[in-house]
């Protein structure tokens, strides 16, 4: 009886607790760095979402502005301008959206008619999204002879930090058939 009772209360040695601890240390060193990879991407996914709902929210605005307006801004032959200035009919203003110092900003004055728009020159520009924007605008502008409608392309890459860009674009028609005599 004596024997059995020495095996029974027999524990683990210490080098038995030694390995038990390295490779439980390992198993926890996979399972942290698998963590913080997961979380770093997911704060990087949560940022590009942020940035895209940002210059959609501004796309959208700016395409519903620039369907009941008429360009004032020249031609941009298909290169991107930093730039594109119309007056928008429904509101009776003169607003110019430009991507400048990597930012997008807007400018808005009223105005009493197109005329009035183009002698318009802005003061303070206020911007419009967050993070660095660049891109810009394509314009082809509607024409009276031959009679076409014009429309404005809307390219912008979005970015806050070198880690996560992100790419947004939007076509616009014009609908100024009143303008060109349509």
């Amino acid at each position: 009886m004596d024997s059995f009772s020495k095996t029974a209360c027999r524990g683990y040695t210490l080098i038995e607790v030694l390995v038990a601890l390295f490779v439980f240390l390992i198993i926890m060193t996979g399972l942290s760095q698998t963590f913080t990879q997961s979380f770093a991407a997911y704060k990087r996914a949560k940022a590009v979402q942020r940035d895209v709902a940002n210059a959609q929210f501004v796309l959208n605005l700016m395409a519903k502005e620039l369907r009941t307006s008429s360009l004032v801004s020249p031609s941009s032959n298909g290169n991107l301008a930093s730039a594109v200035k119309f007056y928008d009919y429904s509101q009776g203003k003169c607003i110019e959206y430009r991507t400048n110092a990597s930012t997008l900003q807007v400018a808005k004055a009223e105005a009493a008619n197109f005329a009035g728009c183009a002698a318009t020159t802005f003061g303070a520009y206020d911007a419009v999204t967050i993070g660095t924007v660049t891109g810009g605008f394509v314009i082809k502008p509607s024409v009276i002879s031959p009679k076409a409608v014009g429309k404005v392309t809307v390219s912008l890459e979005i970015s806050e930090g070198p880690n996560h860009t992100a790419r947004i674009q939007t076509t616009s028609s014009l609908r100024d058939y009143g303008h060109i005599g349509l």
